[in-house]
């Protein structure tokens, strides 16, 4: 029958190990806790200068009238880092005017539907063309008694490059914060068992010579104290022990002596008695 090996755990070991888990934890919690409301921040802000925007443009269209209004949007020069994309669409449904190369990108088709009020995010809809991303907003607006179609697109790619890299951050941070973490867990284990090497070393110097050895429980914290205790009670009880047997053998010893020696005596008198007689009978057979 082949017994199974069991590994040995390690107190040392499963201290770091919960030690540097739990930092983690807390550290993992704590700092996407501040992700998400830098974050949430970060988006509420967009949100809330988008809207901004668009009712600058609504009070725009209602002063200058939709002629002037179109007119400034097709001056506008196309930029690579635009950061708002307008376009107006007439009562048909058709572009009255937009933003330079904004038909490209950015067709009609892929607006949502439109809303009356952009101060919440609810109507906003999140498009991606490549590697920008773009919030889009549609809303309906009246101009000289003409309905009118506005569609706003917020430009977010710078917002989400900073979203990632403030991600890469994080997780940079995190690992090192394990990492430092694990090497105050290896120390202050180390330096909270040190009491306990010390304890083996002092029982090290105990053997049959050395029983009146006591490992002091005054002398260990308090958690050590309880097995100190119980260390000197058993050293003690092993001394009596040792006492007691050491005590034993000499008085055996001595009851043993006496009857021994009695026993070589008549044995020796019986050998000497057995070689006179023997000596006797040949005599007298000489004779």
């Amino acid at each position: 029958m082949f017994s199974k090996r069991t590994e040995r755990r390690s107190i040392a070991w499963q201290l770091i190990l919960l030690f540097t888990l739990a930092t983690s934890l807390l550290l993992a919690c704590g700092l996407g806790v501040f992700y998400a409301i830098v974050i949430q921040h970060a988006v509420a802000e967009d949100n809330a200068v988008l809207a901004d925007r668009v009712a600058a443009l609504r009070t725009d269209l209602h002063e200058s009238g939709p002629g002037v209004f179109a007119e400034e949007l097709k001056s506008r020069q196309p930029r690579e880092h635009t950061a708002y994309w307008i376009r107006m669409l007439d009562p048909q449904g058709r572009t009255y005017a937009e933003t330079p190369g904004m038909d490209r990108s950015l067709p009609p088709e892929i607006f949502p539907p439109p809303q009356e009020s952009v101060s919440t995010a609810r109507g906003l809809k999140s498009y991606r063309k490549g590697p920008k991303l773009f919030s889009l907003v549609t809303l309906n607006e009246e101009s000289g008694s003409h309905p009118y179609t506005l569609q706003v697109a917020q430009d977010r790619s710078s917002d989400e490059r900073v979203e990632r890299s403030f991600a890469v951050l994080f997780i940079m941070v995190l690992s090192g914060s394990i990492l430092a973490s694990a090497f105050i867990a290896v120390i202050v284990t180390k330096r909270g068992l040190r009491p306990l090497r010390e304890m083996t070393q002092s029982v090290a110097r105990v053997g049959p010579t050395h029983l009146k050895e006591r490992v002091t429980p005054e002398e260990w914290p308090r958690e050590l104290k309880p097995l100190a205790s119980a260390f000197d009670d058993m050293l003690k009880r092993l001394d009596d022990s040792f006492t007691r047997l050491s005590q034993f053998s000499a008085d055996l010893a001595h009851e043993l002596r006496t009857p021994i020696a009695n026993m070589i005596g008549e044995a020796a008198r019986r050998t000497d008695t057995s070689e006179g007689a023997s000596d006797a009978g040949g005599m007298a057979a000489r004779a």
